[in-house]
């Protein structure tokens, strides 16, 4: 879909009122109007007497966990039979946060029938989704990256919360705001869970000044220092990077989402290396498994984001800060006869050439804000 086609879905919609867009600094009385626009257009929808149930996209990060978890209990306290699930095993930090604030992971479910209400939280991609969401009736979309394929479903019986901002749950932490439904503290460490994680304490560009509002909301409400939020975002981290034990298949395949953008299938992994030294040879591994993961994964295309970190030199925040990052490393993997197209999209926008079909950055890249746009710019391109 390309960009025209989405701002004309996304006009019609806002037109039949489907669509509502939350503001950070709204007045009290506008918040509490929006409130209750939003409890109307949610209470009309096409609820069924069968549950709907809410998921975020396959390989779950902590946002994608958080925001199904938070966003089914929202819909819950608002009369609905909304229940969470997981398409797919967490990560390790999902894991390790989900034991720290203690709550329990959705049950898995990997494929729905057609016509099963569905509401999609962090993704609106059918790559990154539940198997047979096509057939499925989209009630809902929360999500904070730009559109995707499942957008074009989007009728006037859809409701859809869109805003590039840096996590799905501080968008559901505004919705509570609003509808003045109470975040009890279980609620609060679940949704700061997913906040805390994709914004990386609120580090990453993409966060927002809502993301902010929220970060303070909830660390009052719970009681948390600066610090021991700071310490808890770098054992998350820690744990996200924790790949011990685990093959380079699952290394690879341990933050990755699959996209189909302008008909090409394109995979696209991130990770984390922490020791220069031993860099080249974790790019190599990564590189051994690219084929095999691009046949079972029937990609066109995979690229691998590989994050590069030193040991931070200044004693003085060091211990604040253990590592700086010093840029990414990308590697090119495809087939199908688009490798021409995947060496253009890298040279055109992933940095230099370092070594055979890797690139380097020294600004680090991001794959929600730099990658994806960068590679549909580029395949949008050679349509015209």
């Amino acid at each position: 879909m390309n960009k025209q086609t989405f701002f004309n879905n996304i006009l019609s919609v806002c037109l039949s009122g489907a669509i509502f867009c939350a503001c950070s600094d709204s007045t009290s009385s506008d918040s509490n109007n929006e409130g209750e626009e939003f409890k109307n257009t949610i209470n009309a929808l096409d609820w069924g007497s069968d549950t709907t149930f809410v998921i975020g996209h396959k390989t779950p990060d902590v946002d994608a966990v958080a925001s199904a978890l938070s966003y089914a209990a929202l819909m819950r306290a608002l009369g609905h039979n909304a229940v969470a699930k997981i398409v797919s095993p967490i990560n390790r930090e999902t894991v390790f946060i989900s034991e720290k604030f203690g709550f329990e992971i959705p049950e898995q479910m990997s494929s729905v029938d057609a016509g099963t209400r569905l509401i999609l939280t962090d993704h609106a991609e059918s790559a990154l989704s539940i198997d047979g969401v096509k057939e499925a009736k989209i009630l809902q979309i929360i999500d904070h990256h730009v559109a995707g394929d499942l957008d074009e479903k989007i009728t006037s019986d859809t409701y859809v919360n869109r805003q590039i901002i840096g996590s799905a749950c501080t968008i559901i932490w505004d919705l509570y705001k609003k509808t003045d439904v109470k975040i009890d503290n279980d609620k609060a460490k679940i949704l700061l869970a997913g906040l805390l994680s994709d914004t990386r304490n609120l580090t990453k560009v993409a966060s927002s000044a809502l993301d902010s509002s929220a970060w303070k909301s909830l660390v009052e409400q719970l009681k948390l220092s600066p610090n021991s939020v700071a310490k808890l975002s770098r054992e998350m981290s820690d744990a996200s990077h924790d790949y011990y034990g685990m093959t380079d298949k699952e290394i690879f395949l341990a933050d990755y989402k699959d996209y189909e953008i302008e008909g090409v299938n394109i995979g696209i992994a991130s990770n984390d290396w922490y020791v220069d030294s031993t860099m080249n040879d974790f790019i190599k591994r990564l590189a051994a498994v690219m084929p095999e993961i691009a046949k079972e994964n029937k990609r066109d295309i995979l690229f691998a984001k590989v994050d590069a970190h030193d040991p931070n030199p200044d004693p003085e925040t060091a211990e604040e800060m253990p590592y700086i990052e010093t840029g990414s490393y990308t590697l090119v993997y495809a087939t199908n006869g688009k490798e021409t197209i995947a060496k253009e999209i890298a040279e055109s926008a992933f940095g230099e050439l370092s070594s055979e079909g890797v690139y380097f950055s020294a600004t680090k890249l991001s794959r929600k804000s730099f990658m994806v746009p960068k590679i549909t710019e580029y395949l949008e391109g050679t349509k015209k």
